[in-house]
């Protein structure tokens, strides 16, 4: 009798700068049976992406590099469960117009990652209690307080880091005009006319440091 071919095991990837949380979760998708695969930022992660088809991938947002949802594009037919410590609503909405499958703050009690780890494996989707409570919030949120995209967002951070137009453009392999009229998209969307104030969105936001 010609004996059946093993079931390819799951594969998972985790984005995530903070090595303990990192580890951490590996060990809790290594107990389930994934094979893991980690990353500390945006630009691993991509590489990897382009190399490997993973069932699951768990991403952080706020990256050394870039911002976490810049990677959704590339994932192709996995899950996505987004970590986050940004526990605003328009971060939680962002994630979920964005196609990720669940998402769970860096608050939740460890159940509730475990929990959502078990149904994004069976095809489900999870948010965690506060995940929830923020995306009822975002219900409710006024037109300016929708989210920034992915792109935006990288606009932001730049510009908050000192950045020039010109600068920006390089960097991310844009026009000059592009990076303007996202500039002013992003004032207008936030009501911020001033560089501190962009600069205080964004250390509110998480993308840049506030201490540096």
């Amino acid at each position: 009798m010609t004996s059946l071919p093993d079931k390819a095991p799951r594969r998972a990837l985790i984005v995530e700068d903070q090595t303990t949380f990192r580890e951490l979760i590996a060990e809790l998708l290594e107990a389930t049976g994934y094979q893991v695969q980690t990353s500390a930022t945006c630009a691993e992660g991509k590489q990897l992406l382009e190399q490997q088809r993973y069932d699951l991938v768990v991403l952080d947002l706020m990256l050394p590099d870039a911002h976490g949802l810049s990677l959704v594009p590339l994932v192709h037919k996995a899950r996505v469960l987004v970590l986050t410590a940004q526990s605003r609503a328009n971060v939680v909405k962002d994630a979920m117009d964005r196609g990720a499958h669940g998402v769970v703050t860096k608050g939740a009690r460890l159940s509730e990652l475990r929990e959502a780890i078990d149904r994004l494996s069976h095809g489900g989707h999870y948010y965690s209690s506060e995940s929830t409570r923020l995306l009822e919030e975002a219900a409710l949120a006024p037109e300016r307080d929708l989210p920034l995209t992915a792109r935006q967002l990288e606009i932001l951070r730049a510009v908050a880091s000192g950045l020039s137009t010109k600068e920006i453009a390089q960097k991310l392999d844009l026009s000059e005009k592009t990076v303007s009229n996202h500039r002013a998209r992003i004032m207008q969307r936030l009501n911020l006319h001033d560089i501190a104030s962009l600069t205080r969105h964004a250390m509110s936001l998480g993308l840049i440091d506030s201490n540096s």
